[in-house]
């Protein structure tokens, strides 16, 4: 019993690690935007300058500059975390030496993710069904894909949130996890939580789906290179669509959904086939 406690409380410590460093870095973000938004008024000697800021646009701007600093926050703070309790951190996240080619095969594995996912969640929502609970989505999103600098998603969305999350999420709390408790539970409860981090029940149930495929690529491969490469293709392609999808055709829209949905399982199982073998050959060099 004080063995499973001991996993439950790092487990679940770590996923709150990373929504109380959100809360953290939004605050200094968010002074920053004030005070730039409000200085143009203050310079002009208006009395109520702080009240003449538009705090939409505040917390528009600050969305991303924000995941930028809690993954910054996030990591460091796991690792100093560790250290205070004398555990090992770099050794747990197992970043493996992986094949360039897995590599390039489990990024286009998770660009190939972003069409079906998307055209799920849009066939629910024109079904009707639950449309509170996708508004509530729709307006959680928005602040990341609508009228943000590219570079800026690239590097919060695009690089900086799969990096963070994998190594939490499969790098930490898998990887203890499976220590402990069976494999098939493992998977499930590490998706499990970073479905629930997500705070939104839409994002979580597809983040659920998405993190059982991501634990399932750490157990093959047993390194976090690949996880992380599909975490990127498929935050990446969904910056790409956001900002280039309405340019597309409804031909080329179903052409590429096509394409998606060929190329999730085909990639999937050579990746499951090509790390087989790697972990057989290494097993008998073992023995060997």
């Amino acid at each position: 019993m004080k063995k499973f406690m001991k996993v439950f409380i790092y487990c679940t410590g770590l996923a709150a690690l990373c929504l109380i460093m959100q809360a953290i870095a939004s605050v200094p973000v968010t002074v920053f935007f004030i005070v730039k938004h409000s200085l143009p008024h203050i310079l002009s000697g208006n009395p109520e300058a702080f009240m003449s800021v538009d705090i939409n646009r505040v917390l528009h701007d600050t969305v991303l500059p924000a995941y930028l600093l809690s993954g910054v926050l996030t990591f460091s703070s796991a690792w100093i975390i560790h250290a205070l309790f004398r555990r090992k951190f770099i050794e747990r996240l197992s970043f493996k030496r992986t094949s360039p080619v897995l590599i390039i095969v489990s990024f286009i594995t998770g660009c190939s993710l972003q069409m079906p996912i998307s055209f799920i969640m849009a066939l629910l929502e024109n079904a009707g069904v639950a449309p509170d609970l996708f508004e509530q989505y729709s307006k959680s999103i928005e602040p990341l894909v609508s009228n943000q600098n590219i570079i800026l998603q690239i590097l919060a969305v695009g690089i900086m949130a799969p990096l963070i999350e994998e190594i939490i999420f499969r790098g930490l709390i898998f990887n203890n996890l499976k220590k402990n408790i069976p494999i098939p539970a493992a998977l499930v409860i590490q998706a499990l939580l970073f479905g629930i981090v997500h705070l939104n029940i839409i994002q979580g149930s597809y983040a659920f789906v998405v993190g059982i495929i991501l634990g399932l690529f750490v157990l093959w491969s047993n390194s976090l290179f690949l996880p992380v490469a599909v975490h990127m293709g498929m935050n990446l392609s969904g910056i790409v669509l956001s900002e280039f999808g309405e340019g597309i055709s409804n031909t080329g829209s179903m052409f590429m959904l096509i394409i998606s949905f060929i190329l999730v399982p085909v990639c999937m199982l050579f990746l499951y086939f090509k790390t087989r073998e790697k972990t057989i050959a290494e097993n008998y060099s073992l023995l060997g």
